[in-house]
């Protein structure tokens, strides 16, 4: 499976994810400095699975295709932080009727998400964390239009230390999208809209793992 990266449609939204973090205030004592100041990085890939609503109009079940996921995540200061983080699923957006299925087309989903981090276990690294942001929908069809919706979620692993600068991540996530179920979307001006939602929340889970680069 080739994965494309289009930067050119996300770089808007990397520096809307950057620019709270970047503003962030420093106001700490000399000897949590370091640990302020310390920034992670985690680039991570990931599998994630789930998201199915129903079309209100056929009736039909609408699938999101479990598929691989790839992204960053962005913290800065103490083991409990505040994290930003965008994870991109390119997938297929499938109709599964009574009689046959079909792909309609290829979509990239992305969460843009703004987490709190709580370390429960130093040694081990293991950690919850909250997280809330949106969830952006970006059809690979010219004329369709994309969608941005609300999403809470939660999440939970271990980010386990392997140098002074280096550890390993492994975190599981699920990921609510609120819907508009009384309205249409992936919609164009001269076709309408490919479905109707008749549901209002979009479930998903994500497995992620990667390596925390610590500067």
């Amino acid at each position: 499976m080739i994965i494309k990266i289009d930067f050119a449609r996300s770089a808007h939204w990397f520096a809307l994810l950057l620019l709270p973090f970047l503003l962030l205030p420093v106001a700490v004592s000399a000897e949590e400095k370091a640990a302020v100041d310390q920034i992670r990085i985690t680039p991570f890939l990931g599998y994630r699975a789930g998201g199915e609503f129903e079309d209100a109009v056929t009736g039909n079940t609408l699938d999101l295709d479990e598929a691989e996921s790839y992204g960053l995540i962005f913290s800065k200061g103490a083991e409990d932080a505040l994290e930003f983080s965008i994870s991109v699923q390119p997938t297929k957006l499938s109709a599964n009727g009574e009689v046959s299925s079909a792909d309609l087309f290829d979509v990239d989903v992305i969460n843009y998400m703004v987490g709190g981090k709580k370390i429960l276990n130093r040694e081990s690294g293991t950690f919850v964390s909250g997280l809330v942001g949106v969830t952006h929908f970006d059809p690979r069809t010219a004329d369709l239009s994309s969608e941005t919706r609300f999403a809470l979620g939660i999440g939970g692993g271990i980010d386990y230390p392997i140098a002074k600068t280096l550890s390993f991540r492994l975190e599981g996530r699920g990921i609510g999208t609120f819907l508009d179920s009384s309205g249409g979307i992936f919609c164009s001006s001269s076709r309408g809209c490919a479905t109707y939602v008749e549901s209002s929340l979009l479930l998903q889970f994500e497995v992620i793992s990667g390596l925390t680069f610590r500067f």
